[in-house]
């Protein structure tokens, strides 16, 4: 499923959507450019194994990318999972990365709606992240964090709510991210047709 948003002056169209195996060559670039710093830097990830890992016979993960101008510039990996306290399924999301250039123009926030949007789809009521002291604000802007600063949770109206942003315009996503006093709120129901 592709969805574009609307050209905006400074982002140009951004598409996000599913990742598919024509997408390694971007996401190995974008990987090498993630990892800089980190103790894998100089580590061998052979295309053959990211292949096998996202786009194989029993796929670990589903990518999402985001894609301007025929390049990837951001991607966010998700699992699904299922929470024995709550007794509900929902989905992890990790290595969400954007492209230096294509920063500040909401491509996270169009990211995480499309991840909801597709844990919704599989049955699942909430997200649980991880963040650090760069992405952590960003985060909290509609999530809420646990006791560590790093563990970030979206349930409730407020994952229903990033779900229904999934393939609006950029800017209008980053406006309508929910309160995090939404995490506690039960979910209302959706008519899609409403959209």
């Amino acid at each position: 499923m592709t969805e574009a948003a609307p050209q905006d002056r400074n982002a140009g169209t951004i598409q996000v959507r599913l990742a598919h195996e024509g997408d390694l060559g971007d996401l190995e670039s974008m990987i090498d450019d993630f990892v800089k710093g980190h103790p894998a830097e100089h580590h061998s990830r052979p295309s053959e194994a990211m292949r096998a890992a996202y786009f194989g016979r029993d796929p670990v993960a589903e990518l999402v990318v985001a894609e301007r101008q025929h390049r990837v510039v951001g991607m966010a990996q998700w699992i699904r999972i299922h929470d024995m306290f709550w007794g509900m399924f929902g989905g992890r999301a990790d290595w969400l990365y954007v492209r230096p250039e294509a920063r500040g123009l909401g491509v996270s926030a169009a990211l995480l709606a499309k991840v909801c949007e597709r844990i919704r789809e599989a049955g699942g009521a909430f997200l649980y992240g991880q963040g650090n002291a760069q992405t952590g604000p960003f985060y909290e802007r509609a999530a809420i964090a646990g006791p560590e600063y790093r563990d970030f949770h979206l349930g409730g109206e407020a994952f229903q709510q990033i779900a229904d942003l999934s393939g609006l315009p950029l800017r209008q996503i980053v406006q309508r991210l929910p309160q995090p006093e939404l995490n506690h709120a039960p979910a209302g129901t959706r008519d899609d047709s409403a959209r």
